[in-house]
């Protein structure tokens, strides 16, 4: 019940927070976490489940991407890192090691994979759903 109270909320913000400027006279230092999670198919593991954190602090964009392999040996962790930036909507994430990758923010606030141009994956469906829970 409390998720589905939380989730309106969730998707204006996500919609909107990567543009939105502070309001005149704001405490600078002030950090926007915005958090999406998901699963998404492996074709040699149970699962790769996924979380995103965006983190937004005066004009420093930075995100947190970890993506776990779900297998019955053991799951494996990966965690990229590097900064992000809104055109339009598209989400354009670059890390820290070259890789660049793109998502769609959807009406709803969710995220879709999407390829440079922002066209849509062959076979992708997956997505990211926000949650309310930024900072675990």
């Amino acid at each position: 019940m409390r998720a589905a109270l939380l989730l309106p909320g969730l998707l204006v913000l996500a919609a909107s927070a990567c543009e939105r400027q502070p309001p005149a006279g704001a405490e600078q230092g002030v950090v926007d976490e915005l958090a999406f999670e998901g699963e998404r198919a492996c074709a040699d593991c149970d699962a790769i489940a996924t979380r995103l954190v965006l983190r937004r602090r005066d004009d420093r964009r930075d995100y947190a991407l970890t993506e776990t392999y779900r297998a019955q040996s053991g799951d494996l962790r990966f965690v990229e890192r590097g900064r992000w930036q809104r055109q339009q909507a598209l989400l354009r994430l670059q890390g820290e090691g070259g890789s660049r990758r793109t998502y769609a923010v959807l009406p709803d606030g969710r995220l879709q994979a999407r390829d440079p141009r922002g066209a849509i994956l062959p076979g992708a469906h997956d997505v990211l759903v926000p949650v309310a829970d930024a900072g675990r």
